[in-house]
């Protein structure tokens, strides 16, 4: 069982409660992974996006490996910084997680953490920079439908419940997907509990669904 396992994370400042959480959570999940050789061999990979205004930071991508110690070493340098208003480009890091990395194997799991919605009033009534939506163009539908098309499942932790909206229209594309519940673990031991479940849960629904 091959699969590529993508954890796509807003890194803006308004995560650094849960960023650090979040890595040493997935530095246990690809230890956990690489003991489970050769029954699943997992290609393990990192976008982590922040906002418009924060230039080349804008952008954090590690590319999908098999190695645990090269994957640890690269998401050790990620940290949480910048971002300007509520909103972060989400729709720019899916985007790029989609179309600049290299998914290969047939099980295809991307995993969403963030804490704020997109740009655009379709997501929010949140202060907005960019209120009539992702400057660059994208749409949700655009960059769903090529996840969709590159057979990628999507998967969404949520943290805060400005995201709602956001899930809203984004199951109004794609369809129903799971969404974990990362608001309420008040300690990072916890989250790291509920970080792993939920990865793990990921990869087990999508060899489900790859199956039917």
């Amino acid at each position: 069982m091959e699969v590529d396992l993508c954890f796509v994370m807003d890194c803006t400042s308004s995560m650094e409660d849960h960023i650090e959480g979040a890595k040493s959570s997935i530095k246990k999940i690809v230890e956990y992974m690489a003991n489970m050789k050769p029954a699943i061999i997992v290609r393990v990979g990192f976008c982590g996006y922040r906002d418009h205004c924060d230039g080349s930071n804008r952008l954090q991508i590690i590319e999908f490996t098999t190695s645990c110690d090269e994957f640890k070493n690269n998401v050790s340098n990620v940290s949480a910084l910048g971002g300007g208003d509520s909103p972060e480009d989400v729709l720019g890091g899916l985007n790029a997680a989609v179309t600049s990395m290299t998914w290969r194997n047939p099980i295809r799991v991307l995993l969403h953490i963030a804490d704020c919605p997109p740009h655009g009033r379709r997501f929010t009534d949140l202060d907005d920079d960019y209120p009539d939506g992702d400057p660059n163009g994208l749409t949700a539908e655009q960059v769903l439908r090529e996840m969709r098309s590159a057979g990628i499942y999507y998967f969404f932790g949520k943290i805060t419940k400005y995201t709602e909206t956001m899930t809203r229209v984004f199951q109004s594309i794609i369809g129903e997907y799971p969404v974990f519940d990362f608001e309420s673990t008040p300690d990072p031991e916890g989250l790291v509990e509920k970080f792993f479940d939920a990865t793990c849960s990921a990869i087990n629904t999508a060899i489900t669904l790859r199956g039917e």
